[in-house]
């Protein structure tokens, strides 16, 4: 199973849901985001830029590990993974 962890303002744009549990298995994570944005479409668009690629300010992580240190978004996902979104916080 894959679950799915909204941090932060994001959760705006999931009726508040900070844990999300898919119900389908995806190979890499571009898929299990597009599954993720059929249940909250809002969420994409602050997730993704306008070209379909990650935005600077926002981080993922597979079981801990930064998909920045891999292959971003065609990071391969086991069958069984944990994913955090993560938007980052800056300020003074």
């Amino acid at each position: 199973m894959i679950t799915i962890n909204v941090a932060g303002f994001l959760t705006d744009f999931t009726n508040g849901r900070s844990e999300i549990a898919l119900d389908s298995q995806a190979a890499t994570l571009r898929k299990a985001l597009a599954n993720l944005w059929e249940q909250h479409l809002g969420l994409r668009d602050r997730v993704l830029n306008e070209q379909g690629d990650l935005r600077p300010h926002v981080n993922i992580f597979v079981n801990g590990e930064n998909v920045r240190r891999q292959q971003l978004l065609d990071t391969t996902l086991p069958e069984s993974c944990e994913i955090t979104i993560l938007p980052s916080v800056s300020g003074g």
